[in-house]
């Protein structure tokens, strides 16, 4: 099995519109046809059902991700493998034909057992594996975009590993804890773990050159953004009917499509200046973060939790 690469300057950067089967949102991508969407591999199984595809229901400019960040309840529903009445993560994988996919996620809650959490993160990059071989030995031309995840640097090392074994540059990180744990907003420990994965990163995995590349997943705000390391190059957002204090609201309904046009070029623009690696002539060499001082701990996620050097 020979895993293919795809050309990093091909990988998603800058702004990532996260949409659902709803068909506002596909006005949405039809009228504004955005460089990369994301959608949750629910919704893609959701629209396999109806007898749509990436290809069919997606502009043909526009690149398309297919995610399982998605509620715990759904990802231990859904296994990798089919059983030939329900489709497993391959089977829509396969079937949807995106052009990334984001595999396996398992939880990693911050208050897990140890033993319990450093089996979650194995099971991700065991799936990980599994989906890219799969997709290699099916001839598809689809590229494995693998989460980054752990609270430990010995679960940490699973996804540097696996990312090496496979050859990779990129990956993503799930910063939606650090808004939506319940005990506040952490931008400050977002930012600094966010910081601490590009150091680990640029001395563990060989298949790097410096800093493990990052898209992050659910944080579009350009004032958070400005703060994280350079090596994160994306970031992904819900677009459609969305209240934001820092951007207009897309509503295709009452919206022409050049208003939205015009709405989502004002943010990409700001989303790419406020990206770090803009500021820095391309270059992914390491950035300082901002300090800040660090809110109380919580329940989060490490591909959106609290991440330690232990």
């Amino acid at each position: 099995m020979k895993w293919r690469v795809r050309e990093m300057s091909r990988f998603p950067s800058g702004v990532i519109a996260q949409v659902e089967p709803k068909s506002a949102h596909r006005t949405f991508l039809k009228e504004v046809q955005p460089e990369t969407a994301l959608l949750k591999i629910q919704h893609a199984r959701r629209l396999l059902d109806k007898g749509e595809t990436a290809e069919s229901w997606f502009p043909e400019k526009t690149d398309v991700i297919t995610s399982t960040a998605i509620r715990d309840s759904k990802n231990e529903a859904l296994p990798l493998e089919g059983n030939g009445y329900k489709r497993g993560e391959w089977d829509i994988v396969r079937e949807f034909n995106p052009d990334y996919h984001i595999p396996a996620d398992r939880s990693d809650y911050q208050d897990l057992e140890d033993a319990e959490r450093y089996e979650q993160v194995r099971e991700c990059m065991e799936g990980t594996v599994t989906l890219a071989n799969h997709i290699a030995d099916g001839g598809l031309d689809i590229d494995i975009l693998p989460f980054v995840k752990g609270v430990t640097e010995r679960e940490r090392w699973l996804c540097y590993r696996t990312i090496e074994q496979l050859g990779l540059e990129y990956a993503v990180f799930y910063a939606n804890g650090y808004f939506n744990d319940g005990t506040g907003v952490h931008i400050g420990e977002l930012v600094e773990d966010l910081g601490m994965i590009a150091k680990e990163s640029r001395e563990i995995v060989d298949s790097v050159d410096g800093s493990l590349r990052l898209g992050v997943l659910n944080c579009l705000s350009p004032n958070v953004l400005e703060r994280f390391p350079a090596n994160v190059e994306a970031a992904s957002g819900l677009w459609v009917g969305q209240n934001r204090g820092w951007r207009e609201k897309i509503v295709p309904t009452k919206q022409s499509g050049e208003e939205m046009r015009e709405i989502y070029a004002d943010v990409e623009t700001r989303v790419d200046v406020s990206l770090p690696r803009s500021n820095q002539g391309g270059s992914i060499e390491e950035k300082e973060p901002a300090k800040m001082g660090a809110g109380s701990g919580g329940n989060k996620s490490a591909n959106g939790g609290r991440v330690t050097d232990e």
